[in-house]
């Protein structure tokens, strides 16, 4: 009976995906917490919920400049060369800025030569062949580009940064905002004393502490990957 008037409310609608997919995710049924779903449906074997999935190596690129606030926002323009540790010259394969200029994923110039090396330890594409669909691995190099990266300890200092040009603002609040920056949530009881805690062993309320405690909101499994 639903997907009968679905379809009818579909033909209705002018045969619109984007009505029905709007009336769909603004139904009370899919805004309910899909943990209580995965509880009853632990295997979900009845399609109950969408299972977890890693961000793709776009958005978690983008992520990083997003939650930093180094995003870039502006539409549109010249493609920016991706940074490189050698050049070549022959090759033409020249580098850019560490952080694009803060300019999202989609204008990163490519090179079927050397692709941008973050993005491919996260799956992107094999650019010299057409590729229908994306692989999702989970290696221990992956853990490693987060901890170790340039990129990655450029923008848990510029965090940083940003966190203290916040006045008047305590170390609870400050913790409660980067949860919200980088989770959307806020944090429970137990997870502002173990963040809290984690501060005061990197050195307390300190730039360096909080550069430290930004890079481990990028190590998060929660970081990159999305239910």
């Amino acid at each position: 009976e639903l997907l009968d008037w679905l379809a009818r409310e579909f033909i209705r609608e002018g045969w619109s995906t984007k009505k029905l997919v709007r009336k769909l995710v603004l139904s009370a049924t899919f805004c309910q917490d899909s943990r209580k779903a995965s509880d009853v449906d632990p295997y979900n074997r009845l399609l109950s919920f969408y299972p977890t999935r890693r961000l793709e190596a776009e958005s978690i690129r983008d992520a990083l400049l997003a939650v930093s606030g180094r995003l870039d926002a502006q539409l549109y323009g010249r493609a920016i060369l991706p940074f490189r540790t050698a050049e070549d010259g022959a090759k033409r394969l020249f580098t850019g800025p560490l952080d694009g200029n803060g300019r999202r994923s989609i204008y990163l110039q490519m090179s079927i030569m050397e692709p941008p090396k973050f993005l491919t330890g996260f799956n992107l594409p094999d650019l010299k062949l057409p590729t229908g669909r994306r692989d999702a691995t989970n290696v221990p190099s992956q853990a490693l580009m987060l901890l170790n990266d340039p990129f990655v300890s450029a923008m848990a200092k510029h965090w940083a940064q940003q966190l203290g040009q916040k006045q008047q603002v305590n170390t609870d609040e400050r913790i409660g905002g980067m949860f919200s920056r980088a989770f959307s949530r806020p944090p429970n009881k137990a997870e502002q004393q173990r963040w809290a805690t984690a501060l005061q062993d990197l050195g307390g309320d300190t730039p360096a502490a909080w550069e430290q405690l930004a890079h481990a909101f990028f190590n998060a499994k929660e970081f990159i990957y999305y239910r």
